[in-house]
Formats: C-alpha cells, sequence, structure tokens
C-alpha cells in the first residue's frame, strides 16, 4: 500500500505546474546625525523600504508624491529620536505593486521643518517570467555568445517531456492494477480454502 502511495505522490509532483517568482526584499536606510545610508537604491514594487533614525535627539519627517496606479500616493511618516525599547525611531512603506507603478521615488527628508536630504528609490516592475535564457541568447564571459534554441527544438523538448510523465503514469497505473488484481486473487484463493 506504502509503494502506491509513493508512486501516486511522485505521479501528482511530475504533472503538478511549477512557477517561480522572488520573495519580497526589505531595504533598510539609516539616518545618522550628518547623513542617509544609503542615499539611493533600485528596489522591485511589493518590496518594503524602512528608515531607521539612529539620533537619539532629533525627530525626522519622510514624505513623498508620485503618480501611481490608481492616482497620485502620497506618503509621510515621523521618526522619532532613537529609542531601542519602541518602533518610533522608524517608517516603513510597503511598495504595494496595486497602488506603485515603476518609477524614481524622491524621499525628502525633513529635520526641524527644512529639508534636510533626499533619498533617490528606483522602483522596478515586479516581473515574474520563466528562468530561461533570454531570446536572441546571451553573451558569455569572454566575449563568445551562445545561439538562441530554435522554437522547433523547445516545442520537441515540450512533447518528449510531457510523453516522458503520460508513459510514467500509465506505467505507474498498471503496476497498481497488476497489484490489486493479485491481492484479489489471493484473498479468493484464501476464501476458498
Amino acid at each position: 500500500m506504502r509503494v502506491r502511495i509513493a508512486f501516486v505522490l511522485v505521479a501528482i509532483l511530475l504533472v503538478a505546474p511549477t512557477a517561480t517568482a522572488h520573495g519580497a526584499n526589505t531595504f533598510a536606510f539609516i539616518m545618522r546625525n550628518n547623513s542617509v545610508q544609503p542615499d539611493q537604491a533600485t528596489v522591485q514594487q511589493n518590496d518594503t523600504l524602512i528608515f531607521y533614525n539612529v539620533v537619539p535627539d532629533r525627530n525626522r519627517t519622510l514624505s513623498f508624491s508620485v503618480e501611481g496606479n490608481n492616482g497620485t500616493v502620497d506618503w509621510q511618516c515621523e521618526t522619532g529620536p532613537s529609542n531601542s525599547t519602541t518602533t518610533d525611531d522608524e517608517c516603513r512603506v510597503w511598495l504595494d505593486p496595486a497602488y506603485y507603478k515603476p518609477t524614481i521615488l524622491d524621499i525628502h527628508i525633513f529635520n526641524n521643518g527644512s529639508l534636510w536630504h533626499t533619498v533617490n528609490v528606483t522602483i522596478l516592475f515586479d516581473n515574474h517570467t520563466e528562468s530561461g535564457p533570454p531570446d536572441g541568447g546571451f553573451t558569455l564571459p569572454g566575449g563568445g555568445q551562445e545561439p538562441s534554441e530554435s522554437s522547433d527544438e523547445i516545442e520537441l523538448q515540450n512533447i518528449f517531456l510531457i510523453g516522458a510523465i503520460i508513459s510514467f503514469v500509465v506505467v505507474a497505473c498498471t503496476w497498481i492494477m497488476r497489484n490489486n488484481v493479485r491481492e484479489d486473487s489471493n484473498n479468493i484463493a484464501k476464501e476458498g480454502e
């Protein structure tokens, strides 16, 4: 019985579709006395930006306004002085793909009501594509170029993969059915004795 379950599970895994995606990342910015580190970043939609104020005696206000997918997005957050017991000394913004489109954010940081620093954040499109080689091939280190595969070869590979999966499923089903017939005939023979 265990072997049958194992075959069924393997068949399901082979037939199940796969997808690739990146996880959401978190990018931290440290606001010091005289600088912000880093002062620019490239992120993707669905990432989170966190600004930490590490100065013990200053409040800072962060803001930006950008044209988003559903109109203008206005964001503002105030950080308190550095404090290790609460999260009042940090600001977070999640770049929700429903609102933020690929663009450049100019995040303005104000100190005591006046502009102190600007952080430039480039938001890239969160693209979930197949992880195969690009169309037209690619350039290898040293300048060599790998030619792209023709569409006939790709279709042939898919046909072979589908054929292999179907063959495995047919063999597994045949094996399970033969074992069931043997068990049934053994049970009948035992009942006849």
